[in-house]
């Protein structure tokens, strides 16, 4: 088994960036927000861009896809050790693997974004939660609250697992409330995000603003809009469904009439609240106030999906089933696995357009770094335009330039009118027709006097990886004197 997982690590680690031209798109975004170590960025908190730009600079290509599978590996570790304190070692151990049974797992992993870096951040609030409860000991809540305060600046939404959490707590654990643990976990996990708060305070909550659009208010059939979330959610449960009604079918006519579904552990009221609360909640508030729900919020919420599934298992069915549901969860691995190489091989050609892992990023870079170094003695420290575009040439090697992001100056902040002055900077935007119109500078690239002689201008022309279709790219440079050629 310990092979077979190490495979399958490698696997998803070391073939997608052979069988990719550029990387993921928030692979490219959280790239260019990591390497400015900033307590905040414009969309999220700032600990999954940081770890992600450690992963790079140590692993270069393969380090955002390898990052993906650890923390995968984490969050089965810290399901593991949650279910071993719930049932049985068999039925802990199942209830670990079978996760991989939820889609999410498999190929949405291959974009290393910030519901990725959740994932063991989720597990271990249940985890600890969970250690805090049965020993009562001060280090466990602290443990607790350290996750919180982790799992906070890794993206808000961990506070619907902290909430659904907290109504346990007052439901069936009141008795803990009267204790320090509880608040100096709250007070720990305050402090950790403490530094997060004032950088929001300091930004007018920029990110808030991200935030508001991307639920906006739906503006028909709202209640149907937030249960077409919940039914996504339960269509990335069907291969693990699968895998358990072919077991289980298979294992009641090995046992016919001797098979009971009730609860298998402990605390039942607990692994009810991990399993379903965050998902449930979430579809109530996309009920109750319309808000557009996006079906990949739902990727972290579902860590402990094969606990609640071993937790119900009838025991006369177990040992028949066991070597079953491995087989089959080793099936959806393997038949994943290899749909996945051949959609990053061969999607281009079969969806007759390119994915975001299409794009010619190694000739953008190179056309950029050529570009510049004619024109300057300098190196090429910034690159302003589209965050997509520009991402590309910034992520493409270590370390990058930094990146000035156009529509609003507070997107970059590490790039002022002085940085421009001492630096320069190379503005790129694709060309949409025959005659595509220059568009205005992006900010601060506009306070620079625009017709100096420090600008120079002109257009790239690069073949797409799968077809050799040209594209075409504009491009203007302000080179600073001091670094003019």
């Amino acid at each position: 088994m310990g092979a077979l997982a190490l495979a399958y690590v490698l696997v998803w680690s070391v073939l997608p960036p052979l069988l990719s031209s550029s990387f993921p798109l928030d692979v490219t975004e959280s790239l260019t927000w990591g390497r400015e170590w900033q307590w905040g960025y414009y969309k999220h908190p700032p600990l999954a861009p940081w770890v992600l730009h450690v992963f790079y600079v140590l692993l270069g290509d393969v380090g955002p896809f390898l990052l993906s599978q650890v923390c995968i590996a984490l969050t089965l570790w810290l399901v593991w050790r949650t279910a071993a304190r719930l049932m049985d070692a068999d039925r802990a151990w199942l209830a670990a693997l079978l996760t991989m049974g939820v889609a999410y797992y498999t190929r949405p992993a291959l974009e290393f974004n910030h519901n990725i870096a959740q994932m063991p951040l989720w597990a271990a609030l249940g985890c600890t939660l969970l250690l805090a409860l049965q020993e009562g000991r001060l280090r466990h809540w602290l443990l607790w609250g350290l996750c919180a305060g982790l799992g906070m600046l890794t993206k808000y939404s961990v506070a619907i697992l902290l909430c659904v959490q907290g109504v346990y707590l007052l439901a069936a654990q009141r008795h803990v409330l009267r204790q320090p643990g509880p608040w100096l976990a709250v007070l720990l996990g305050l402090a950790i995000f403490a530094p997060h708060l004032y950088w929001l305070q300091q930004t007018d909550w920029l990110p808030m603003a991200y935030a508001s659009g991307r639920a906006e208010t739906a503006q028909a059939y709202p209640r149907l809009a937030a249960l077409g979330f919940l039914a996504t959610q339960l269509l990335n449960h069907l291969p693990l469904a699968v895998i358990a009604v072919v077991a289980w079918w298979a294992a009641r006519k090995a046992a016919p009439g001797q098979g009971v579904w009730r609860w298998q552990c402990r605390m039942p009221g607990y692994v009810l609240t991990l399993a379903i609360g965050s998902g449930l909640l979430v579809t109530a508030l996309g009920v109750a106030t319309g808000l557009r729900l996006r079906d990949m919020w739902g990727v972290p919420m579902w860590a402990f999906s094969a606990t609640l599934l071993m937790a119900l298992w009838p025991q006369a069915w177990l040992q028949a089933a066991r070597p079953r549901l491995l087989r089959g969860l080793v099936v959806w691995l393997v038949l994943i696995s290899l749909l996945s190489s051949l959609f990053l091989a061969y999607g281009a050609q079969w969806r007759k357009r390119p994915s975001r892992t299409d794009w010619p990023q190694a000739a953008l870079a190179q056309q950029a770094q050529d570009t510049w170094q004619r024109l300057s003695t300098c190196p090429l420290q910034v690159v302003a335009g589209n965050y997509w575009l520009v991402g590309l040439v910034a992520t493409a090697q270590v370390p990058g330039p930094s990146v000035l992001i156009e529509h609003d100056a507070r997107y970059s902040p590490w790039v002022d009118v002085a940085r421009l002055q001492a630096q320069g900077a190379l503005w790129l935007w694709e060309a949409q027709g025959a005659s595509t119109p220059t568009p205005p500078p992006p900010a601060p690239l506009n306070q620079l006097p625009q017709d100096g002689p420090g600008w120079h201008a002109g257009t790239w022309t690069l073949a797409w990886p799968h077809d050799g279709t040209p594209w075409r790219v504009h491009w203007r440079a302000y080179v600073p004197a001091a670094c003019a050629r």
